[in-house]
Protein backbone atom coordinates (compact mmCIF):
# COMPACT_ATOMS: atom_id res chain seq x y z
CA UNK A 1 0.00 0.00 0.00
CA UNK A 2 1.49 3.68 -0.68
CA UNK A 3 1.10 6.32 1.61
CA UNK A 4 -0.93 7.93 -0.67
CA UNK A 5 -3.25 5.41 -0.73
CA UNK A 6 -3.31 5.32 3.19
CA UNK A 7 -3.94 8.83 3.49
CA UNK A 8 -6.74 8.72 0.53
CA UNK A 9 -9.62 7.92 2.62
CA UNK A 10 -8.82 10.42 5.65
CA UNK A 11 -8.59 13.00 2.70
CA UNK A 12 -12.28 11.69 1.60
CA UNK A 13 -13.81 12.03 4.64
CA UNK A 14 -12.55 15.59 5.35
CA UNK A 15 -13.47 16.51 1.56
CA UNK A 16 -17.21 15.98 2.75
CA UNK A 17 -16.70 17.82 5.92
CA UNK A 18 -15.96 20.77 3.99
CA UNK A 19 -18.38 20.37 1.40
CA UNK A 20 -21.26 20.20 3.60
CA UNK A 21 -20.71 23.08 5.37
CA UNK A 22 -20.18 24.98 1.98
CA UNK A 23 -23.41 23.46 1.20
CA UNK A 24 -25.23 24.71 4.63
CA UNK A 25 -23.25 28.24 4.31
CA UNK A 26 -27.00 30.09 2.87
CA UNK A 27 -28.97 27.74 5.25
CA UNK A 28 -28.02 28.49 8.52
CA UNK A 29 -28.09 32.12 10.08
CA UNK A 30 -24.57 33.69 10.62
CA UNK A 31 -25.15 33.72 14.02
CA UNK A 32 -26.02 29.70 14.58
CA UNK A 33 -23.37 29.09 12.33
CA UNK A 34 -20.56 30.49 14.21
CA UNK A 35 -22.00 29.23 17.28
CA UNK A 36 -21.32 25.99 15.45
CA UNK A 37 -17.77 27.00 14.07
CA UNK A 38 -16.67 27.74 17.72
CA UNK A 39 -18.00 24.77 19.36
CA UNK A 40 -15.63 22.31 20.55
CA UNK A 41 -17.92 19.26 20.79
CA UNK A 42 -19.07 19.62 17.00
CA UNK A 43 -14.89 19.61 15.86
CA UNK A 44 -14.38 17.03 18.35
CA UNK A 45 -17.26 14.60 16.97
CA UNK A 46 -16.24 15.84 13.22
CA UNK A 47 -12.62 14.99 13.92
CA UNK A 48 -13.81 11.31 15.41
CA UNK A 49 -16.15 10.74 12.08
CA UNK A 50 -12.90 11.55 10.33
CA UNK A 51 -10.61 9.52 11.89
CA UNK A 52 -13.52 6.54 11.82
CA UNK A 53 -14.20 6.94 8.30
CA UNK A 54 -10.94 6.94 7.10
CA UNK A 55 -10.15 3.78 9.27
CA UNK A 56 -13.13 1.99 8.22
CA UNK A 57 -12.38 2.40 4.03
CA UNK A 58 -8.68 1.01 4.70
CA UNK A 59 -9.92 -1.74 6.69
CA UNK A 60 -12.51 -2.69 4.31
CA UNK A 61 -10.86 -1.89 1.30
CA UNK A 62 -7.28 -0.84 1.35
CA UNK A 63 -6.64 -4.50 -0.34
CA UNK A 64 -8.32 -4.01 -3.45
CA UNK A 65 -8.79 -0.47 -4.14
CA UNK A 66 -6.66 2.59 -5.66
CA UNK A 67 -5.95 5.58 -3.88
CA UNK A 68 -9.19 7.42 -6.06
CA UNK A 69 -11.49 4.75 -4.98
CA UNK A 70 -10.30 4.80 -1.27
CA UNK A 71 -10.58 8.47 -1.11
CA UNK A 72 -14.22 8.07 -2.64
CA UNK A 73 -15.20 5.67 0.39
CA UNK A 74 -13.61 7.44 3.25
CA UNK A 75 -16.21 10.14 2.16
CA UNK A 76 -19.04 7.76 1.54
CA UNK A 77 -18.17 6.41 5.23
CA UNK A 78 -19.62 9.97 6.88
CA UNK A 79 -22.75 10.23 4.72
CA UNK A 80 -24.02 6.44 5.57
CA UNK A 81 -23.03 7.03 9.37
CA UNK A 82 -24.89 10.60 9.35
CA UNK A 83 -28.39 9.08 7.35
CA UNK A 84 -28.30 5.87 9.78
CA UNK A 85 -27.75 7.76 12.61
CA UNK A 86 -30.11 10.40 11.70
CA UNK A 87 -33.23 8.14 10.53
CA UNK A 88 -33.38 7.17 14.20
CA UNK A 89 -32.49 9.55 16.50
CA UNK A 90 -33.35 13.40 15.34
CA UNK A 91 -37.12 13.35 15.08
CA UNK A 92 -37.66 17.11 15.34
CA UNK A 93 -36.18 20.69 13.79
CA UNK A 94 -32.66 20.73 13.90
CA UNK A 95 -31.22 24.24 16.50
CA UNK A 96 -27.59 24.40 16.04
CA UNK A 97 -25.61 26.00 18.65
CA UNK A 98 -25.52 25.23 22.47
CA UNK A 99 -29.05 27.38 23.22
CA UNK A 100 -30.24 26.20 26.31
CA UNK A 101 -32.43 22.96 26.18
CA UNK A 102 -30.68 22.04 22.76
CA UNK A 103 -29.72 17.98 23.16
CA UNK A 104 -26.10 18.81 22.21
CA UNK A 105 -23.24 18.57 19.68
CA UNK A 106 -24.21 15.52 18.57
CA UNK A 107 -28.11 16.18 18.19
CA UNK A 108 -26.67 18.97 15.85
CA UNK A 109 -23.86 16.89 14.10
CA UNK A 110 -26.25 14.23 12.89
CA UNK A 111 -29.55 16.20 12.55
CA UNK A 112 -27.16 18.79 9.81
CA UNK A 113 -26.76 15.78 7.88
CA UNK A 114 -30.56 15.19 7.10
Amino acid sequence: MTPLQMVAPFLGAAALEVLTWYQLRDRLKQAKYKALLRSSGYWIVTTATIVISGFGALLLFSDRLNAAELFLAGAAFPVLFKKLIAAFVVKSPVKLGAAEGSPGVLYDYFSVAG
